[in-house]
């Protein structure tokens, strides 16, 4: 109990802004972004803090941009191995197309890349009947899923695709929450990664070539790089673009909706996080505190992040960016290089946006009193 005390005292007081690990740009601070899109967010990924944001609640239509969560239940649900016959009616699927014919056997994850890659509504529709039996079951999955990861009930799916339908709409920020969730799968962010390819009929061996859709993959410049995910076109969605850029060790997530010119829209999101907000970068190992030692000859220890923390934050969530450091009053030798000696958490105002593990960042023999 007297230790637990002391452990609760020593966090109290080690409450901290993290300047020293801050690095900000300011030269947008005051410049609007002029976003033709109706709806738009740029969320940090290892934190789903909000860097910025218009019109982001607001349920929209979401065009192929729906096959983001599709492509995540083909690989959480199913074997990528499975064959799956195509049925005449996602054969005979509108729109942008992998143009599969009836009977034609492609395995679950070839049409994943189908629908992932050349944006194909067959491939998709393939792959909801193939899981579920029909779209309208698959939408209901869908839709599940959404609302377990945080994402609210006003977004609905009601298809694969992203095909106009009724009540079919998503808002932007639970996009960026549906695709924040998805690129954790390995799977998931080595194929919206992949400029082309191709995937074969396994019945009579055609060939069917894949080129992605998203023209900003593998753009570079200024620090930024874009990895994916997923672009999306209808006359009533207009323009749709969910993409993932790295910079500085962070991830950003972007979503447009409602485009006339979603690249150009992405393009200055990213910029505005790449010039307008603070990145945060804690890397594994580095000292933030010392403990006192008992029974060795060093009169403390070192302890630092067991792993590289990487975040960003925007202009305004600053002031209420701290750290809480919890550890023991003490420690008692032997202690190895490596060992969890207590956790910190950064918080953001009464949110906590990250917790990482402590480790002593050194051994430290015992001494014996006879010595």
């Amino acid at each position: 109990m007297r230790e637990h005390r002391c452990l609760l005292l020593l966090t109290v007081f080690t409450v901290v802004l993290l300047t020293s690990h801050l690095h900000c740009a300011t030269a947008w601070a005051d410049e609007q972004l002029n976003l033709t899109a109706n709806a738009a967010v740029l969320m940090d990924y290892s934190t789903g803090a909000v860097l910025y944001s218009y019109n982001a609640t607001k349920p929209l239509p979401p065009a192929s941009t729906t096959k983001i969560m599709t492509g995540l239940l083909s690989l959480e649900l199913g074997d990528g191995e499975e064959r799956v016959v195509i049925d005449e009616y996602s054969a005979m699927m509108e729109g942008t197309s992998l143009y599969l014919k009836a009977g034609q056997i492609l395995t679950l994850e070839d049409l994943t890349k189908g629908a992932l890659i050349n944006s194909g509504n067959d491939a998709a529709s393939a792959v909801a009947i193939h899981i579920a039996g029909s779209e309208q079951l698959f939408g209901d999955l869908m839709t599940f899923k959404a609302r377990t990861i945080g994402c609210s009930s006003r977004s609905r799916f009601y298809n694969p695709h992203g095909l106009p339908q009724e009540g079919h709409a998503i808002s932007a920020y639970d996009l960026a929450v549906i695709t924040r969730y998805a690129m954790q799968n390995k799977d998931f962010r080595r194929i919206v990664g992949t400029r082309s390819g191709r995937v074969r009929d396994l019945s009579e061996g055609e060939l069917f070539p894949l080129y992605n859709t998203n023209r900003l993959l593998g753009y570079k410049k200024n620090g930024l790089e874009i990895i994916g995910v997923k672009t999306g076109t209808t006359d009533e969605a207009g323009e749709c673009l969910v993409a993932a850029a790295k910079y500085k060790g962070s991830l950003l997530i972007s979503v447009v909706l409602g485009s006339s010119a979603r690249y150009e829209d992405t393009l200055k999101l990213f910029e505005y996080g790449r010039n307008n907000c603070c990145s945060i970068d804690l890397k594994k190992g580095t000292p933030i505190f010392k403990l006192p030692v008992w029974r060795s000859s060093a009169s403390s220890l070192a302890v630092g992040p067991c792993r590289d923390v990487s975040l960003m934050v925007s202009p305004d969530q600053m002031p209420l960016l701290e750290r809480k450091v919890y550890l023991k009053p003490y420690v008692k030798a032997p202690c190895s290089k490596g060992d969890r000696v207590g956790k910190m958490e950064i918080m953001l105002g009464n949110q906590l946006l990250y917790t990482i593990e402590l480790m002593a960042l050194e051994d430290v023999k015992r001494v014996f009193w006879w010595n």
